[in-house]
Protein backbone atom coordinates (compact mmCIF):
# COMPACT_ATOMS: atom_id res chain seq x y z
CA UNK A 1 0.00 0.00 0.00
CA UNK A 2 1.47 3.31 -1.14
CA UNK A 3 1.60 6.47 1.94
CA UNK A 4 0.69 9.87 0.60
CA UNK A 5 2.93 10.99 3.26
CA UNK A 6 6.14 9.54 2.19
CA UNK A 7 8.84 11.84 1.52
CA UNK A 8 9.06 13.69 -2.03
CA UNK A 9 5.27 13.23 -2.84
CA UNK A 10 2.88 15.77 -2.74
CA UNK A 11 0.14 15.47 -0.18
CA UNK A 12 -3.10 14.83 -1.98
CA UNK A 13 -5.86 16.70 -0.91
CA UNK A 14 -9.85 15.95 -1.52
CA UNK A 15 -11.51 19.23 -1.39
CA UNK A 16 -15.62 18.50 -1.45
CA UNK A 17 -17.27 21.78 -2.33
CA UNK A 18 -21.20 22.34 -4.74
CA UNK A 19 -20.86 25.50 -5.20
CA UNK A 20 -18.32 25.53 -8.29
CA UNK A 21 -17.08 29.26 -7.61
CA UNK A 22 -15.53 27.94 -4.29
CA UNK A 23 -14.66 24.99 -5.16
CA UNK A 24 -12.58 26.25 -8.16
CA UNK A 25 -11.08 28.72 -5.45
CA UNK A 26 -9.73 25.98 -2.74
CA UNK A 27 -8.71 23.62 -5.35
CA UNK A 28 -6.14 26.87 -7.35
CA UNK A 29 -5.17 27.93 -3.46
CA UNK A 30 -3.92 24.42 -2.60
CA UNK A 31 -2.67 23.55 -6.52
CA UNK A 32 -0.68 26.72 -6.34
CA UNK A 33 1.00 25.39 -3.34
CA UNK A 34 1.80 22.07 -4.25
CA UNK A 35 -0.95 20.02 -3.88
CA UNK A 36 -2.57 17.42 -5.75
CA UNK A 37 -6.19 18.06 -5.46
CA UNK A 38 -9.30 15.76 -6.49
CA UNK A 39 -12.49 17.72 -5.98
CA UNK A 40 -16.23 16.38 -5.47
CA UNK A 41 -18.91 18.01 -5.67
CA UNK A 42 -20.99 16.13 -2.76
CA UNK A 43 -20.06 14.28 0.34
CA UNK A 44 -21.47 10.69 -1.83
CA UNK A 45 -19.10 11.12 -4.13
CA UNK A 46 -16.02 12.32 -2.14
CA UNK A 47 -16.81 8.63 -0.12
CA UNK A 48 -16.94 7.01 -3.31
CA UNK A 49 -13.03 8.62 -4.03
CA UNK A 50 -12.59 7.75 -0.52
CA UNK A 51 -12.95 3.99 -1.39
CA UNK A 52 -10.64 4.15 -4.69
CA UNK A 53 -8.06 5.81 -3.00
CA UNK A 54 -8.23 6.46 0.61
CA UNK A 55 -4.45 5.67 0.68
CA UNK A 56 -3.42 8.86 -1.33
CA UNK A 57 -5.81 11.22 0.43
CA UNK A 58 -4.19 13.09 3.22
CA UNK A 59 -6.95 15.45 3.94
CA UNK A 60 -10.30 15.83 3.20
CA UNK A 61 -11.84 19.77 2.79
CA UNK A 62 -15.42 20.16 3.09
CA UNK A 63 -18.64 22.38 3.18
CA UNK A 64 -20.79 21.52 5.81
CA UNK A 65 -23.49 21.45 3.55
CA UNK A 66 -23.89 19.62 0.72
CA UNK A 67 -26.34 17.76 -1.41
CA UNK A 68 -27.57 14.77 -0.26
CA UNK A 69 -28.24 12.76 1.96
CA UNK A 70 -24.63 12.93 3.74
CA UNK A 71 -23.57 16.27 4.64
CA UNK A 72 -20.11 17.00 5.73
CA UNK A 73 -20.44 16.67 9.45
CA UNK A 74 -21.59 13.13 8.67
CA UNK A 75 -18.62 12.74 6.40
CA UNK A 76 -16.33 13.85 8.67
CA UNK A 77 -17.81 10.79 11.57
CA UNK A 78 -17.76 8.18 7.86
CA UNK A 79 -13.79 9.17 7.99
CA UNK A 80 -12.89 9.78 10.91
CA UNK A 81 -14.02 5.36 11.36
CA UNK A 82 -13.58 4.02 8.33
CA UNK A 83 -10.16 6.67 7.65
CA UNK A 84 -8.92 7.40 10.31
CA UNK A 85 -5.36 8.29 9.09
CA UNK A 86 -7.43 11.02 6.72
CA UNK A 87 -7.28 14.84 8.43
CA UNK A 88 -10.53 16.52 7.95
CA UNK A 89 -11.38 20.52 7.40
CA UNK A 90 -14.72 21.48 7.58
CA UNK A 91 -16.09 24.63 6.73
CA UNK A 92 -19.49 26.60 7.12
CA UNK A 93 -21.11 30.14 6.25
CA UNK A 94 -24.15 29.16 8.40
CA UNK A 95 -24.14 30.59 11.41
CA UNK A 96 -26.48 27.79 12.60
CA UNK A 97 -23.07 25.12 11.86
CA UNK A 98 -20.78 24.98 14.75
CA UNK A 99 -17.97 23.19 15.78
CA UNK A 100 -19.86 21.84 18.91
CA UNK A 101 -21.67 20.25 16.14
CA UNK A 102 -18.69 17.49 15.19
CA UNK A 103 -19.26 14.28 17.25
CA UNK A 104 -15.80 13.55 16.20
CA UNK A 105 -12.40 14.90 15.90
CA UNK A 106 -12.15 16.96 13.23
CA UNK A 107 -11.05 20.92 12.28
CA UNK A 108 -13.85 23.17 12.12
CA UNK A 109 -13.07 27.08 10.37
CA UNK A 110 -16.25 29.62 9.46
CA UNK A 111 -16.61 30.69 5.71
CA UNK A 112 -15.30 33.09 4.68
CA UNK A 113 -11.98 31.75 5.49
CA UNK A 114 -8.99 33.65 4.73
CA UNK A 115 -6.21 31.51 2.49
CA UNK A 116 -3.63 31.68 5.04
CA UNK A 117 -5.82 29.59 7.54
CA UNK A 118 -6.27 26.89 5.22
CA UNK A 119 -2.76 26.93 3.76
CA UNK A 120 -1.42 27.02 7.46
CA UNK A 121 -3.60 24.10 8.77
CA UNK A 122 -3.69 21.71 5.39
CA UNK A 123 0.40 21.92 5.34
CA UNK A 124 0.34 20.83 9.08
CA UNK A 125 -2.28 18.16 8.31
CA UNK A 126 -1.11 16.77 5.66
CA UNK A 127 2.30 15.70 7.76
CA UNK A 128 0.70 14.73 11.10
CA UNK A 129 -2.06 11.86 12.10
CA UNK A 130 -4.97 13.05 13.66
CA UNK A 131 -5.32 14.60 16.95
CA UNK A 132 -6.45 11.95 19.34
CA UNK A 133 -9.62 13.03 20.58
CA UNK A 134 -11.41 16.59 20.74
CA UNK A 135 -12.07 19.20 18.13
CA UNK A 136 -10.27 21.75 16.89
CA UNK A 137 -11.52 25.16 15.70
CA UNK A 138 -9.06 27.80 13.53
CA UNK A 139 -10.26 30.90 15.84
CA UNK A 140 -11.27 34.49 14.57
CA UNK A 141 -7.58 34.88 15.10
CA UNK A 142 -6.01 32.68 12.46
CA UNK A 143 -4.76 29.89 15.32
CA UNK A 144 -5.67 26.33 16.13
CA UNK A 145 -7.71 25.89 19.85
CA UNK A 146 -9.46 23.11 20.96
CA UNK A 147 -12.35 22.03 21.47
CA UNK A 148 -13.70 19.47 24.02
Amino acid sequence: MSDARQPGRKPVILVVEDQPDERFLAATLLEDTGFTVIEAETADRALAILNDRADEVSVVFSDVRTPGPIGGFELARIIGVTWPKVRVLLTSGDAGDQPSDLRVSATFIPKPWRAEDILEWVQEAAGKPPAAGGTEVIGSNGKLQQQA
